[in-house]
């Protein structure tokens, strides 16, 4: 059965490319900004994520409290686990933990990790929502004619909920009844996937390799049993960490989560989709070739669907 997102008459049903951050009211929603200094200590960094339950920590420069990277439990896992594709490295990683965090951000220049994307509060949405696209999951909001005000984070999922409750907001670029079929994201190339009998740990290692933020698991015969994605780490807890030396297929068992497997169809409304993103608590939804069909052909993710936005509303 198909649930019809809410409408409503609020005047945030404004064009959301030209919303400003501040027209979402989200400021005084979020949690304060934890950042910490460059030099903080490996251990540290993860205590504080791990006592916060968040996933990323902003860092500072070296001689002033300006946020200038952020970075993330994946880039500390790979950084822990090193280039080793033994798993045994994951037993290798507490020499590493007294390292300062900076070390981290030295994994890969084109990863988020290495700069710190960041948005005027008083600037139209647009440009942040390209960034968006790119795969840029995350953007510091500041106020460059107020430098006292706080900081804060505004992220893909926040974008995506504000056109859940406003449809409105993107009427005017997309119809939300539009099938992905019809968007073409059953279209796009070949998908990267795992094995479900590869380890957890080579199938993340995987991820860095194709900078994706994740990939289906699949059976012998090609049919989707799961999927491995960067927001579903166990945790900052490294007694946690042994569970990814798992086949694929047995480290999602783990999860905390019993959310369903987000799927769609090449006749899914990207309504659906957008109602699935929140949810299910995801940052994608795997496209199989039908209803019976167990055979995964696509993906839509936030980042498709902000792309999508933004390419509708160059044109």
């Amino acid at each position: 059965m198909t649930t019809c997102i809410p409408t409503t008459s609020s005047p945030n049903n404004v064009d959301i490319t030209e919303l400003k951050p501040d027209d979402l009211v989200l400021a005084h929603s979020k949690p304060s900004l934890i950042a910490i200094s460059p030099v903080t200590s490996i251990r540290t960094a993860l205590q504080l994520l791990q006592n916060n339950k968040i996933t990323s920590l902003p860092i500072c420069s070296h001689d002033s409290t300006q946020v200038v990277s952020i970075i993330n439990l994946f880039d500390i896992l790979l950084y822990l686990v090193g280039g080793d594709d033994n798993d045994n490295q994951l037993n290798k990683t507490t020499q590493k933990l007294d390292d300062s965090i900076e070390n981290v951000l030295g994994l890969d220049t084109d990863r988020e990790s290495y700069w710190m994307h960041k948005t005027d509060s008083q600037d139209t949405l647009f440009d942040t929502l390209r960034a968006f696209a790119s795969g840029v999951h995350r953007s510091l909001v500041v106020n460059y004619g107020n430098p006292k005000g706080s900081p804060w984070l505004l992220s893909q999922t926040d974008i995506i909920r504000h056109i859940y409750h406003y449809p409105g907001s993107i009427a005017n670029i997309i119809d939300v009844n539009t099938s992905v079929g019809h968007l073409g994201f059953d279209k796009k190339p070949p998908l990267v996937s795992v094995k479900a009998n590869q380890s957890a740990l080579s199938g993340y290692k995987l991820l860095a390799e194709k900078n994706v933020s994740g990939v289906p698991i699949v059976d012998d015969d090609g049919n989707l049993v799961g999927d491995l994605c960067l927001e579903d780490l166990p945790s900052a807890n490294l007694d946690t960490f042994e569970l990814l030396t798992l086949p694929c297929v047995e480290y999602i068992q783990h999860r905390p989560s019993t959310l369903a497997l987000p799927v769609a169809t090449p006749n899914t409304t990207l309504q659906n989709v957008i109602e699935n993103f929140l949810k299910l608590d995801t940052h994608r939804v795997w496209i199989k070739q039908s209803e019976e069909s167990g055979k995964v052909i696509g993906v839509i993710s936030m980042s498709d669907v902000i792309g999508l936005l933004c390419s509708k509303k160059d044109t």
